[in-house]
């Protein structure tokens, strides 16, 4: 049973592909004489040093939609039979920025202007997390953040798969009880009876809208909050990420914080 249970939990794992944090490139890609979308064109993102780090093709109207794993500058390269190659100059991604584009392909070797941003979108941000410090420590890049749109891109999963889907993390089971923890700290050894906690402290520290909350074999983590009801999500895997409010001699497992949404 317990290896069933196990075989269970990986399947919403290998359904939801969809990263969690994601910037996008979308648009179309139009014939430089007409306007017209061209439909079935390959279209790429190529990093500084002409690595591939996205693709798509093109729909019936010309549409596509490149999603990227980083906030990145990228060029746009789109091509198709009966048309120049076409790659774009620089075009820079920012952090979970949505970039409206138009890129044209010429039928014969004319000067154009390949690309026209038409838009870009930030998601909105909260005053609650504001004033926590969420985003200053997202800008600076140290540890794994969720925010309201990243989690809704999973629907349908309780906290414990969802937090499954950040880099350095597993769950661990003890009976129904499920727990995220962070393999590079060690697994914890889950006790013989069925109501004792994991044992050798590799749980990391639960704090839900900054006060800490007990993560132990009577509160796992799906027993906090739901993810309907949370706003945002900072996950520190070790002592040197987490942040010096929340990092104390005990905080060695590494920190989950937990934000709940306060505005609608």
């Amino acid at each position: 049973m317990p290896l069933l249970r196990r075989l269970i939990a990986l399947v919403p794992c290998l359904i939801a592909a969809t990263p969690l944090a994601a910037q996008d490139v979308r648009g179309k890609v139009l014939d430089a004489a007409t306007g017209a979308g061209v439909p079935e064109a390959a279209v790429r993102a190529l990093s500084a040093d002409g690595h591939d780090v996205g693709r798509a093709r093109t729909a019936a109207d010309g549409s596509f939609r490149l999603q990227l794993r980083a906030a990145a500058t990228v060029r746009i390269e789109a091509q198709r039979t009966g048309y120049q190659k076409t790659v774009t100059g620089e075009l820079p991604v920012g952090q979970r920025e949505i970039v409206d584009v138009e890129v044209r392909l010429s039928a014969a070797a004319v000067a154009i202007e390949p690309l026209r941003v038409t838009a870009r979108v930030q998601p909105p941000k909260r005053r609650s997390l504001e004033l926590n410090g969420f985003y200053d420590r997202e800008r600076q890049g140290i540890g794994k953040y969720l925010r309201r749109e990243d989690i809704e891109r999973q629907p349908n999963m309780d906290l414990a798969h969802l937090l499954s889907h950040v880099p350095g993390t597993a769950i661990t089971y003890q009976g129904s009880h499920q727990y995220i923890y962070f393999p590079r700290n060690g697994r914890p050894t889950i006790s013989q009876s069925r109501r004792g906690p994991p044992r050798n402290e590799c749980l990391p520290r639960v704090f839900l809208n900054g006060v800490r909350i007990t993560y132990d074999g009577q509160n796992d983590i799906n027993s906090f909050v739901s993810p309907e009801q949370i706003e945002a999500i900072e996950v520190f895997r070790g002592v040197s990420e987490i942040p010096v409010q929340y990092n104390d001699n005990n905080s060695q497992c590494g920190v989950i914080l937990i934000w709940t949404r306060s505005e609608p």
